[in-house]
Protein backbone atom coordinates (compact mmCIF):
# COMPACT_ATOMS: atom_id res chain seq x y z
CA UNK A 1 0.00 0.00 0.00
CA UNK A 2 1.52 3.35 -0.66
CA UNK A 3 -0.16 6.62 1.02
CA UNK A 4 0.15 9.38 -1.30
CA UNK A 5 0.08 13.59 0.00
CA UNK A 6 -3.41 12.68 1.76
CA UNK A 7 -4.89 15.31 3.45
CA UNK A 8 -7.99 15.02 5.58
CA UNK A 9 -10.10 17.54 7.68
CA UNK A 10 -13.03 17.84 9.80
CA UNK A 11 -15.61 20.46 10.10
CA UNK A 12 -16.47 21.61 13.42
CA UNK A 13 -18.10 24.80 14.89
CA UNK A 14 -14.13 26.39 16.14
CA UNK A 15 -12.88 25.77 12.23
CA UNK A 16 -11.43 22.79 9.94
CA UNK A 17 -9.23 20.13 12.10
CA UNK A 18 -6.82 19.67 9.58
CA UNK A 19 -5.88 16.43 10.47
CA UNK A 20 -3.90 14.63 7.78
CA UNK A 21 -1.94 16.91 5.68
CA UNK A 22 0.26 15.12 2.75
CA UNK A 23 0.56 12.13 4.89
CA UNK A 24 3.25 9.96 2.74
CA UNK A 25 3.46 5.99 3.57
CA UNK A 26 4.11 2.91 1.89
CA UNK A 27 3.55 -0.59 3.51
CA UNK A 28 4.82 -3.36 1.77
CA UNK A 29 3.81 -6.83 1.45
CA UNK A 30 4.46 -9.72 4.66
CA UNK A 31 5.97 -6.76 7.11
CA UNK A 32 5.23 -5.38 10.05
CA UNK A 33 4.85 -1.71 9.96
CA UNK A 34 4.57 0.41 13.04
CA UNK A 35 3.08 4.16 13.16
CA UNK A 36 3.84 5.86 16.23
CA UNK A 37 3.10 8.96 17.95
CA UNK A 38 2.14 10.65 21.05
CA UNK A 39 -1.83 11.16 21.19
CA UNK A 40 -4.01 13.48 18.54
CA UNK A 41 -1.09 13.03 16.32
CA UNK A 42 -3.54 11.49 13.20
CA UNK A 43 -2.58 7.58 13.79
CA UNK A 44 -6.19 7.00 13.84
CA UNK A 45 -7.29 8.79 11.29
CA UNK A 46 -4.82 7.30 9.15
CA UNK A 47 -6.36 4.28 9.83
CA UNK A 48 -10.08 5.12 9.63
CA UNK A 49 -8.94 6.97 6.00
CA UNK A 50 -7.92 3.11 4.88
CA UNK A 51 -11.15 1.52 5.79
CA UNK A 52 -13.31 4.39 4.42
CA UNK A 53 -14.47 5.03 8.28
CA UNK A 54 -14.58 8.40 8.28
CA UNK A 55 -17.39 10.10 10.14
CA UNK A 56 -19.57 12.21 8.38
CA UNK A 57 -17.97 15.89 9.23
CA UNK A 58 -14.57 14.75 7.25
CA UNK A 59 -12.99 15.68 4.28
CA UNK A 60 -10.80 14.40 2.36
CA UNK A 61 -9.14 17.17 0.41
CA UNK A 62 -6.29 15.42 -1.62
CA UNK A 63 -4.29 12.47 -2.10
CA UNK A 64 -4.40 8.45 -3.13
CA UNK A 65 -4.17 5.46 -1.23
CA UNK A 66 -3.19 2.82 -3.72
CA UNK A 67 -3.88 -0.59 -2.82
CA UNK A 68 -2.42 -3.12 -5.28
CA UNK A 69 -2.43 -0.47 -8.02
CA UNK A 70 -6.33 0.43 -6.83
CA UNK A 71 -7.20 3.91 -5.51
CA UNK A 72 -8.90 3.61 -2.60
CA UNK A 73 -10.66 6.67 -2.02
CA UNK A 74 -12.54 6.63 -5.77
CA UNK A 75 -13.93 3.41 -4.57
CA UNK A 76 -17.57 4.21 -3.18
CA UNK A 77 -18.97 3.06 0.09
CA UNK A 78 -20.48 0.07 -1.45
CA UNK A 79 -17.33 -0.85 -3.24
CA UNK A 80 -15.71 -0.64 -0.08
CA UNK A 81 -17.56 -3.20 1.83
CA UNK A 82 -17.82 -5.38 -0.69
CA UNK A 83 -14.21 -5.62 -2.28
CA UNK A 84 -11.68 -4.38 0.21
CA UNK A 85 -12.89 -3.96 4.24
CA UNK A 86 -13.05 -7.60 5.98
CA UNK A 87 -11.86 -9.63 3.10
CA UNK A 88 -8.50 -7.32 1.74
CA UNK A 89 -8.03 -5.39 4.22
CA UNK A 90 -9.18 -5.67 8.26
CA UNK A 91 -9.27 -3.69 10.88
CA UNK A 92 -8.85 -4.10 14.59
CA UNK A 93 -9.31 -1.61 17.66
CA UNK A 94 -8.42 -0.38 21.17
CA UNK A 95 -11.54 -1.48 23.02
CA UNK A 96 -12.79 -5.16 22.18
CA UNK A 97 -15.95 -4.99 24.40
CA UNK A 98 -17.49 -1.82 22.17
CA UNK A 99 -17.09 -3.95 18.94
CA UNK A 100 -18.49 -7.08 20.39
CA UNK A 101 -22.01 -7.22 20.49
CA UNK A 102 -23.20 -8.44 24.43
CA UNK A 103 -26.28 -10.10 22.92
CA UNK A 104 -24.55 -12.74 20.61
CA UNK A 105 -22.43 -15.77 21.30
CA UNK A 106 -18.69 -15.05 19.81
CA UNK A 107 -19.84 -18.21 17.12
CA UNK A 108 -23.10 -16.17 15.97
CA UNK A 109 -20.38 -12.84 15.85
CA UNK A 110 -17.83 -14.28 13.77
CA UNK A 111 -20.12 -16.43 11.50
CA UNK A 112 -22.12 -12.91 10.86
CA UNK A 113 -18.41 -11.50 9.93
CA UNK A 114 -17.44 -14.59 7.49
CA UNK A 115 -21.18 -14.26 5.92
CA UNK A 116 -20.63 -10.77 4.75
CA UNK A 117 -17.03 -10.98 3.61
CA UNK A 118 -16.03 -14.68 2.70
CA UNK A 119 -18.84 -16.54 1.06
CA UNK A 120 -18.52 -20.13 2.20
CA UNK A 121 -20.79 -23.13 1.83
CA UNK A 122 -23.02 -23.07 5.67
CA UNK A 123 -21.61 -26.08 6.66
CA UNK A 124 -17.80 -25.47 6.41
CA UNK A 125 -18.56 -22.05 8.85
CA UNK A 126 -18.45 -23.87 11.99
CA UNK A 127 -14.61 -25.11 11.12
CA UNK A 128 -13.63 -22.04 10.13
CA UNK A 129 -14.56 -20.33 13.24
CA UNK A 130 -12.98 -22.99 15.00
CA UNK A 131 -9.39 -22.60 12.94
CA UNK A 132 -9.54 -19.04 13.49
CA UNK A 133 -10.11 -19.15 17.27
CA UNK A 134 -7.48 -22.10 17.67
CA UNK A 135 -5.36 -19.43 15.32
CA UNK A 136 -4.88 -16.99 18.03
CA UNK A 137 -4.20 -19.85 20.58
CA UNK A 138 -7.74 -19.19 22.72
CA UNK A 139 -8.05 -22.23 25.16
CA UNK A 140 -10.68 -24.83 24.61
CA UNK A 141 -12.14 -22.92 21.58
CA UNK A 142 -14.88 -25.35 20.67
CA UNK A 143 -16.38 -24.18 24.22
CA UNK A 144 -15.86 -20.79 23.97
CA UNK A 145 -17.29 -20.15 20.73
CA UNK A 146 -20.84 -20.92 22.45
CA UNK A 147 -19.81 -17.84 25.23
CA UNK A 148 -21.19 -14.23 25.43
CA UNK A 149 -18.46 -11.53 25.32
CA UNK A 150 -18.97 -10.48 29.64
CA UNK A 151 -17.83 -14.04 30.04
CA UNK A 152 -14.37 -13.33 28.60
CA UNK A 153 -11.53 -11.33 29.36
CA UNK A 154 -10.20 -8.44 28.14
CA UNK A 155 -7.28 -10.20 26.00
CA UNK A 156 -9.32 -13.24 25.45
CA UNK A 157 -11.99 -10.50 23.54
CA UNK A 158 -9.06 -9.25 21.72
CA UNK A 159 -7.64 -12.55 20.37
CA UNK A 160 -11.68 -12.66 19.63
CA UNK A 161 -11.20 -9.73 17.23
CA UNK A 162 -8.48 -10.95 15.52
CA UNK A 163 -10.41 -14.06 14.99
CA UNK A 164 -12.96 -12.73 13.49
CA UNK A 165 -10.54 -10.56 11.49
CA UNK A 166 -8.86 -14.16 10.13
CA UNK A 167 -12.17 -15.97 9.47
CA UNK A 168 -12.82 -13.45 6.75
CA UNK A 169 -9.13 -13.94 5.34
CA UNK A 170 -7.45 -10.51 4.52
CA UNK A 171 -4.19 -9.56 3.25
CA UNK A 172 -3.94 -6.35 5.52
CA UNK A 173 -4.50 -6.15 9.22
CA UNK A 174 -4.64 -2.90 10.86
CA UNK A 175 -4.15 -3.17 14.48
CA UNK A 176 -5.35 0.24 16.24
CA UNK A 177 -3.49 0.58 20.02
CA UNK A 178 -4.77 -3.02 20.29
CA UNK A 179 -2.69 -3.50 23.33
CA UNK A 180 -3.35 -0.28 25.30
CA UNK A 181 -6.60 -1.54 27.50
CA UNK A 182 -4.39 -4.92 28.62
CA UNK A 183 -2.01 -5.62 31.19
CA UNK A 184 1.18 -6.15 30.88
CA UNK A 185 1.33 -9.83 30.79
CA UNK A 186 -1.89 -10.02 28.81
CA UNK A 187 -0.36 -7.66 26.22
CA UNK A 188 2.93 -10.15 26.13
CA UNK A 189 0.66 -12.97 25.23
CA UNK A 190 -1.13 -10.88 22.58
CA UNK A 191 1.67 -10.49 21.10
CA UNK A 192 3.38 -13.29 20.61
CA UNK A 193 -0.09 -14.40 18.61
CA UNK A 194 0.57 -11.63 16.39
CA UNK A 195 4.34 -12.46 15.76
CA UNK A 196 3.42 -15.74 15.08
CA UNK A 197 0.37 -15.07 12.76
CA UNK A 198 2.42 -12.74 10.65
CA UNK A 199 5.20 -15.94 10.17
CA UNK A 200 2.76 -18.84 10.00
CA UNK A 201 0.18 -16.66 7.52
CA UNK A 202 2.47 -13.79 5.99
CA UNK A 203 0.28 -11.34 6.77
CA UNK A 204 0.89 -7.22 6.54
CA UNK A 205 0.11 -5.59 9.38
CA UNK A 206 -0.13 -2.02 10.41
CA UNK A 207 -0.10 -1.40 14.01
CA UNK A 208 -0.79 1.76 15.40
CA UNK A 209 0.51 2.54 19.37
CA UNK A 210 2.35 5.14 21.01
CA UNK A 211 4.02 2.28 23.33
CA UNK A 212 7.95 2.02 21.88
CA UNK A 213 8.44 -1.50 24.03
CA UNK A 214 5.96 -3.02 21.33
CA UNK A 215 7.18 -1.28 18.42
CA UNK A 216 10.62 -2.39 19.44
CA UNK A 217 8.92 -6.41 19.65
CA UNK A 218 7.28 -6.33 16.65
CA UNK A 219 7.89 -4.07 13.32
CA UNK A 220 10.07 -4.42 10.88
CA UNK A 221 9.73 -0.35 9.95
CA UNK A 222 8.59 2.37 11.66
CA UNK A 223 6.59 5.73 10.23
CA UNK A 224 7.08 8.19 13.31
CA UNK A 225 4.04 11.00 12.40
CA UNK A 226 3.82 13.93 14.43
CA UNK A 227 0.38 16.93 14.10
CA UNK A 228 -0.99 15.61 11.40
CA UNK A 229 2.31 14.61 9.17
CA UNK A 230 4.95 12.01 8.86
CA UNK A 231 7.81 13.24 9.83
CA UNK A 232 10.26 10.36 9.37
CA UNK A 233 10.18 6.85 7.87
CA UNK A 234 12.85 3.46 8.97
CA UNK A 235 13.93 0.69 10.06
CA UNK A 236 12.90 -0.57 13.53
CA UNK A 237 16.49 -0.83 13.74
CA UNK A 238 17.34 2.85 12.82
CA UNK A 239 14.77 4.02 15.33
CA UNK A 240 16.87 2.97 17.77
CA UNK A 241 20.59 3.55 16.63
CA UNK A 242 20.48 6.40 14.41
CA UNK A 243 16.86 8.55 14.46
CA UNK A 244 17.59 11.57 12.34
CA UNK A 245 14.26 13.49 13.61
CA UNK A 246 14.83 15.56 16.28
CA UNK A 247 10.95 14.40 16.99
CA UNK A 248 11.96 10.96 16.93
CA UNK A 249 14.90 11.38 18.74
CA UNK A 250 12.95 12.83 21.98
CA UNK A 251 10.35 9.82 21.59
CA UNK A 252 13.27 7.39 21.82
CA UNK A 253 15.22 8.82 24.73
CA UNK A 254 11.69 9.96 27.02
CA UNK A 255 11.47 5.79 27.27
CA UNK A 256 13.21 4.12 30.85
CA UNK A 257 15.38 1.18 29.52
CA UNK A 258 17.28 -1.38 31.16
CA UNK A 259 19.86 0.50 30.79
CA UNK A 260 19.11 4.19 31.23
CA UNK A 261 18.58 6.35 34.53
CA UNK A 262 15.94 8.30 35.30
CA UNK A 263 18.12 11.34 35.19
CA UNK A 264 18.90 10.33 31.64
CA UNK A 265 15.35 10.84 30.36
CA UNK A 266 14.52 13.84 27.97
CA UNK A 267 11.58 15.57 28.12
CA UNK A 268 9.52 16.87 24.66
CA UNK A 269 8.80 20.55 26.15
CA UNK A 270 4.87 21.70 25.44
CA UNK A 271 2.17 19.73 23.55
CA UNK A 272 0.93 18.53 20.53
CA UNK A 273 -0.76 21.67 18.63
CA UNK A 274 -4.24 22.09 17.81
CA UNK A 275 -5.10 21.27 14.70
CA UNK A 276 -7.53 24.16 13.56
CA UNK A 277 -4.58 26.75 13.63
CA UNK A 278 -1.18 24.52 13.38
CA UNK A 279 1.72 26.36 13.71
CA UNK A 280 3.23 27.27 10.37
CA UNK A 281 6.41 25.83 9.09
CA UNK A 282 7.18 22.62 10.24
CA UNK A 283 5.06 21.62 13.02
CA UNK A 284 7.13 20.66 15.59
CA UNK A 285 9.20 24.15 15.51
CA UNK A 286 7.84 25.30 18.58
CA UNK A 287 8.75 22.05 21.00
CA UNK A 288 12.06 21.39 18.69
CA UNK A 289 15.73 22.29 20.80
CA UNK A 290 16.86 22.28 17.26
CA UNK A 291 14.77 25.41 15.38
CA UNK A 292 16.01 27.28 12.54
CA UNK A 293 14.40 30.46 11.01
CA UNK A 294 13.39 28.42 7.73
CA UNK A 295 11.74 26.15 10.19
CA UNK A 296 8.84 28.34 11.21
CA UNK A 297 8.61 29.74 7.41
CA UNK A 298 8.56 26.50 5.22
CA UNK A 299 6.73 22.96 5.07
CA UNK A 300 10.30 20.59 5.22
CA UNK A 301 9.85 17.49 2.96
CA UNK A 302 10.54 14.08 3.07
CA UNK A 303 13.97 13.40 1.95
CA UNK A 304 16.03 10.30 1.59
CA UNK A 305 18.58 9.56 3.81
CA UNK A 306 19.64 6.01 2.98
CA UNK A 307 17.43 2.90 1.81
CA UNK A 308 14.31 2.96 3.05
CA UNK A 309 15.10 6.09 6.06
CA UNK A 310 13.56 9.01 4.58
CA UNK A 311 12.77 12.21 7.04
CA UNK A 312 11.34 15.94 6.22
CA UNK A 313 13.63 18.36 8.55
CA UNK A 314 15.58 21.33 7.77
CA UNK A 315 18.68 20.45 9.33
CA UNK A 316 19.04 17.16 7.52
Amino acid sequence: MRIEDLQVAFSTEEGPVEALDGVELTIHQGTFHGLIGETGCGKSVTGQTIMGLLDNNARIKKGRIMYREQDLLKLSSRQMERQIRGNEIAMIFQDPGSSLNPLFTIKNQIEEAIKMYRPVPRERREGLILEALQQVKLPDARNLMHRYPHQLSGGMKQRVMIAMMLACNPRLLIADEPTTALDVSIQAQFIKVLKDLKDNLDLTILYITHDLAVISELCDYVSVMYAGRIVENLSMYDLFRDPCHPYTEKLVNSVLGVSTRLDQLEEIPGSVPRLINPPPGCRFHPRCSEVLPVCSQEVPLLKEVKGLHSVACHRR
